[in-house]
């Protein structure tokens, strides 16, 4: 298991490139979906194929909202124009973090099926604080993972949480700020009518119902609301780039037919994948990242480091924030992250 340390050199600006940042966390959130008998037959998520994928993905109901989660989480973490101003923003005006935002990918499907690394905690440190907007000491969050992780999978668990936190095993990210070491718990929906309140969690992130859906307190839920925007923005993207994999996975991993996908630049990332069907699915999302736009992101193996617990689909990370060369640290086998801003009020 390696720890990658991705420092960000550039923005992201041609359409098409956005679109292959975008396909990325999609793919790779479709294989953690798989039913782990499934990759087990496969001799695991390494040996994976693109085409494997195209073959043992079956369709549900909760798919765009694991991929929705995924996509967020990266696209904070990368800095994506589309989504980190306005998380930034949320987070300063509504809980007093400042100096930008960043993502601790803390789900989202919590079935197991990533490891998460026992040094994940390096990420954080023994002062950093969960604010969840009550009056009181914030909690110290490192303390609490291993408690978090358990209060998941079993109902018990959770009664033993402080009362403050005892809903926040439903936390999809962390978003904050690594310098200043303030984190909220933050949920992650891909529909409005799913955002749900629980004692721990903060900001609620989902795409925006129309034009006076705007970030604002919502008292009945006890959650910062944080629409992400259609018409151009993050949302309009990730669904575009959703029902591309789609198409392309229902497809057998070919380009689909013009009727399925007539736009020209969709069936041109179809054909790149197409391409790579041969390949491991870990291995194409890389190539893909790299694809989205070269100059992006410079990533280097930090150290290695052994697995010992699992949660859901992803780790915990760690990294800077706020200023033009942007770090994200990934401690997932894969997934790039970046960690948080301060939280308040």
């Amino acid at each position: 298991m390696r720890i990658m340390r991705s420092l960000q050199s550039d923005e992201i600006a041609e359409p098409v490139m956005a679109k292959f940042a975008m396909v990325a966390p999609v793919i790779e959130a479709t294989l953690y979906s798989l039913q782990v008998s499934r990759v087990e037959r496969l001799n695991g998520y390494d040996a994976v194929t693109l085409h494997d994928l195209a073959r043992e993905f079956r369709e549900g109901s909760g798919d765009a909202g694991i991929c929705f989660e995924f996509a967020v989480h990266e696209a904070i973490a990368t800095r994506h124009p589309m989504i980190w101003p306005l998380a930034s923003e949320v987070l300063n005006d509504f809980c007093g973090i400042s100096d930008g935002a960043a993502s601790i990918l803390f789900g989202p499907e919590k079935d197991g099926r990533i490891p998460i690394l026992e040094s994940v905690q390096d990420s954080l440190t023994a002062e950093s604080r969960l604010y969840v907007g009550n009056a009181g000491h914030p909690p110290k969050l490192k303390r609490y993972i291993p408690q978090i992780i358990n209060a998941f999978h079993r109902q018990e668990a959770r009664a033993r949480l402080p009362r403050s936190i005892t809903g926040l095993w439903k936390a999809d990210l962390f978003i904050g700020n690594p310098e200043s070491d303030k984190w909220v718990g933050t949920t992650v929906k891909s529909r409005q009518t799913g955002l749900e309140g629980a004692r721990g969690l903060r900001v609620g992130i989902y795409p925006q119902v129309n034009a006076a859906d705007t970030p604002r307190k919502d008292d009945t839920l006890n959650l910062i609301r944080l629409p992400l925007p259609y018409d151009g923005g993050f949302s309009e993207l990730y669904y575009k780039s959703f029902f591309l994999v789609r198409a392309f996975l229902k497809a057998d991993a070919e380009v689909p037919s013009h009727v399925n996908l007539p736009d020209a630049e969709d069936r041109f990332i179809t054909e790149e994948l197409q391409k790579r069907r041969q390949f491991p699915v870990l291995e194409v999302v890389e190539a893909i990242r790299a694809m989205s736009q070269e100059s992006l992101l410079t990533t280097q193996s930090v150290e290695s480091v052994e697995t010992s617990a699992v949660l859901g689909a992803g780790g915990i990370e760690g990294g800077t924030s706020g200023e033009s060369d942007g770090t994200a640290v990934s401690l997932s086998p894969v997934a790039h992250t970046v960690p948080d801003a301060q939280g308040g009020a």
